[in-house]
């Protein structure tokens, strides 16, 4: 496996930024990257705010805690309930928000966890898939 080909959780939030931006969200300075707390990224449009959760397929090469080249099936796992866990935290915080879960549109993580994305919309959880080219598809 290629790992260059991995996204990091910056890159899918880089990425998913200009699309929400062409979109018409206000982003601004309202997002975090590497090991910073808070929100992923914080969007703002029409009176509507919404919270991004993102992940990736491979930890950031100056990450202290990366083991390997990119994440395995259990990481992939540990990662979504996390993700999961931390969304509802916003939707019992913040019940009025948006939320949503972002991932690389990559081949392992959908092996490992795409037959678990449709149950996120029952949630009111909406799902990116960024892809390198900066493409991104939501459910």
């Amino acid at each position: 496996m290629d790992s260059s080909l991995k996204m990091t959780e910056n890159e899918v939030i880089e990425k998913l930024i200009i699309y929400l931006e062409k979109e018409g969200w206000y982003i601004g300075d309202n997002y975090c990257l590497g090991s910073k707390h808070g929100v992923d990224i914080k969007a703002v449009k029409d009176g509507k705010t919404f919270f991004v959760e993102a992940k990736g397929a491979a930890a950031d090469k100056d990450s202290a805690s990366k083991k390997r080249d990119f994440f395995d099936s259990g990481q992939i796992n540990s990662h979504f309930g996390k993700a999961i866990v931390q969304v509802l935290k916003y939707k019992a915080e913040y019940p009025a928000h948006l939320l949503a879960i972002a991932h690389p549109d990559d081949s392992d993580i959908k092996k490992h966890i795409g037959k678990l994305i449709p149950f996120l919309k029952q949630l009111d959880i909406i799902h990116f898939w960024v892809s390198p080219d900066g493409k991104v598809t939501h459910s």
